[in-house]
């Protein structure tokens, strides 16, 4: 089965990562090696080019979002999110029971209203996705609209899990703005989806608060040495960014010559507009054994069930999931 439905790397782990695996297994008897975990402090400090003391690790960044959700309830807040968004949230914040409000991106492009959004930020917490997802694009660039919103909000969580195909990022504000919460995984980039490990780039304060309500050492020993492994082959990384990047673009410039609108992406899946609700196109690929993500099933976005979100594979990948599309279009 062709696996374009989770935004995963098609490629596997680099051999110095699974390397770093063997040699810390012997260790699982423990919480916690203090050598293993202060080498892959230094590690991401040099990779983010900022001191260690602004970076926290995770157990995957989707853990962060639970837990930027429990600090808008202890802090008795309310949180804005474009829509639309990443689509678990929408369940989460039904879950739990948070106030919330939306910045609708327009529908024509998915651009962000940044004047809304400093509109609904005072006194309250800000999540955004930038690149997006499911859409794919760049939400925000100027540092200067972020600076307004920071000084407004409550707090900032910026997540950046696709920076590394975007280049894109907002780090450096961390030294400035207390109250930004920068995110980021190595789910994508570093080919490493099932070691679920996240990190953040935030100030002191915020890192304070965020691990007061946590209960520590959740990253397991063989996750943090696949994750020091995976930095110390920067080379392999930039080889899988690169492939997925040039087979993004391939695949983009491929559709839209086949009529379809696709936009322009910058994270390492494609946001496809088929022109007519997709599930019954999505389950003809399904058939021809390819997943993709069908927005017209899931209830909160619906309204956009003509769009596919499709992972970048390998080239090919691509070009069978382009052809058996192309095929199941005509039926």
């Amino acid at each position: 089965m062709l696996r374009l439905h989770m935004n995963e790397s098609p490629y596997p782990p680099s051999r110095t990562s699974l390397e770093y695996i063997s040699k810390y297994s012997n260790l699982l008897n423990l919480y916690h090696v203090e050598e293993l975990y202060e080498e892959l402090l230094n590690e991401l400090s040099n990779y983010v080019g900022v001191d260690k003391r602004f970076i926290d690790v995770l157990a995957s960044s989707s853990s962060l979002l639970t837990l930027m959700l429990t600090y808008v309830k202890i802090t008795d807040s309310a949180i804005v999110l474009t829509h639309p968004t990443f689509h678990v949230m929408y369940q989460l914040l039904s879950n739990y029971r948070v106030q919330h409000a939306y910045v609708e991106l327009s529908r024509d492009d998915f651009t962000l209203d940044t004047g809304k959004l400093l509109e609904l930020s005072e006194g309250r917490v800000i999540y955004l996705i930038n690149p997006n997802n499911p859409t794919s694009n760049i939400l925000l660039e100027d540092p200067e609209v972020l600076r307004k919103v920071a000084r407004r909000a409550k707090a900032v969580f910026l997540d950046e899990a696709y920076y590394e195909f975007s280049g894109l990022t907002f780090k450096d504000l961390v030294m400035e703005l207390d109250n930004l919460v920068i995110i980021r995984t190595v789910s994508k980039a570093f080919s490493l989806a099932g070691a679920r490990f996240g990190y953040i780039i935030a100030s002191e304060k915020m890192r304070k608060h965020l691990s007061e309500l946590r209960i520590g050492y959740e990253v397991p020993i063989t996750t943090q040495a696949a994750v020091l492994g995976a930095l110390r082959d920067p080379h392999y990384v930039r080889d899988v960014v690169n492939k997925i990047v040039e087979a993004r673009e391939e695949t983009r410039e491929k559709l839209v010559d086949a009529g379809l609108k696709v936009i322009e992406s910058k994270t390492n899946f494609l946001f496809v507009n088929l022109g007519k609700p997709c599930r019954k196109y999505w389950e003809l690929l399904k058939k021809n054994e390819i997943l993709t993500l069908c927005l017209e099933n899931l209830e909160r976005l619906k309204e956009f069930g003509n769009y596919l979100r499709v992972t970048v594979g390998k080239p090919e990948e691509m070009n069978f999931f382009i052809k058996k599309l192309l095929e199941v279009l005509t039926t």
